[in-house]
C-alpha cells in the first residue's frame, strides 16, 4: 500500500485508490477513498479537513463526515507530489462557522467560502 513519509503523484494514489484525480476528497464507490491536502488550504492537516462550498466538496465532507472506514491523507509537498501521512478516520464534523472559525484562519478561505470542517483522528 503506502509508506508512511513517502512521496506520490496523483498518478500513484489513483492507481491504488481510484476515485478522481483533481479532487482533494475523490470518492469512489459512495466512499472517499483519500484526501490530497494542501496546507495553504488546509494548515491543520491531517488533523482537521477544511471543506469549501462547491458541490463537491459538500458532497465529499458529508461522505466523509459519516464514513466509517479510515482514508490515506497526503500532504502536498510540491506541484503533483505528495507525502503519506497515515490513515485517519473522521472523529467529529462542524458546519457551524463559530465552531469552525479558527480552523479557517490561515488557510485562504473565508468563513462564508466553508461548508464544513471535519476533525480527523489517526487510525
Amino acid at each position: 500500500m503506502f509508506e508512511i513519509g513517502k512521496e506520490y503523484s496523483r498518478e500513484d494514489i489513483h492507481r491504488v485508490t481510484g476515485g478522481s484525480k483533481q479532487a482533494f476528497l475523490p470518492v469512489k464507490g459512495g466512499k472517499v477513498v483519500a484526501a490530497r491536502l494542501r496546507q495553504d488550504l488546509n494548515p491543520h492537516a491531517p488533523d482537521v479537513i477544511v471543506c469549501d462550498g462547491s458541490a463537491s466538496a459538500r458532497a465529499a465532507g458529508r461522505t466523509l463526515a459519516r464514513q466509517l472506514e479510515p482514508v490515506p491523507i497526503f500532504l502536498r509537498t510540491a506541484s503533483d507530489r505528495f507525502r503519506y501521512v497515515g490513515d485517519y478516520v473522521a472523529a467529529t464534523s462542524v458546519t457551524a462557522p463559530a465552531e469552525y472559525a479558527e480552523f479557517v484562519k490561515n488557510s485562504g478561505f473565508t468563513l462564508g467560502q466553508i461548508s464544513r470542517v471535519i476533525k480527523m483522528k489517526r487510525r
